[in-house]
């Protein structure tokens, strides 16, 4: 529990606000997914039970996770085997963002949700993320420079404290621990390819 006025919702102290408020608009997407053994579907509108086809379908667009699911048997009615068994861990992840994604949030947090998935998904599924989020706040956690790059305030952390703070280019100019991530990720993605 943050300290009075240090947790600012719309310039408003988050303790004031219902807690029941709170949850109903923040989806929260985890690096550890949790599904259900449970059809796609399901797992997908777990919470928002009156989520029609279409709605469900939708936030799996936005995910990146459409594409997979028209080469899955059953496609949406696809049962997923024990802990989402049958998924792979980037199809798990973009899951549980449709999940997150369905409710609508005002405030939608990525704890290092994109790890399991290439650039070039990850990419598409921020694209989609920036239309959808718009005039909405998103958190988003990583270790990925290329995940957060184009947000509008990075904040970098060292041992649990801020240690920079601003735009990709600001903190380029920095020349200091953004920088230095940033150099040793490139040369790690050179390397990899090459």
């Amino acid at each position: 529990d943050a300290a009075p006025g240090m947790v600012l919702i719309d310039d408003r102290p988050s303790r004031e606000i219902p807690l029941a408020v709170l949850r109903r608009n923040i989806g929260y997407v985890p690096q550890e997914t949790f599904l259900f053994s449970e059809t796609l579907a399901e797992n997908i509108a777990l919470g928002g039970d009156d989520a029609t086809p279409e709605q469900i379908a939708d936030a799996a667009g936005i995910a990146g996770l459409a594409e997979d699911v028209r080469g899955l048997p059953a496609q949406y009615q696809t049962v997923l085997g024990e802990r989402g068994i049958t998924l792979s861990g980037g199809q798990k992840q973009r899951t549980a963002i449709a999940r997150a994604l369905l409710r609508q949030p005002r405030i939608l947090i990525l704890d290092d949700s994109l790890s399991a998935v290439d650039t070039y998904t990850e990419e598409k599924i921020l694209t989609r993320l920036r239309e959808v989020m718009r005039e909405r706040t998103a958190l988003i956690v990583a270790h990925r420079i290329s995940t957060v790059q184009g947000a509008d305030l990075i904040c970098v952390l060292d041992r649990g404290r801020i240690v920079e703070r601003g735009t990709h280019a600001e903190l380029m100019k920095l020349n200091g621990v953004y920088t230095d991530l940033f150099e040793r990720q490139k040369l790690e993605e050179e390397l990899a390819a090459g």
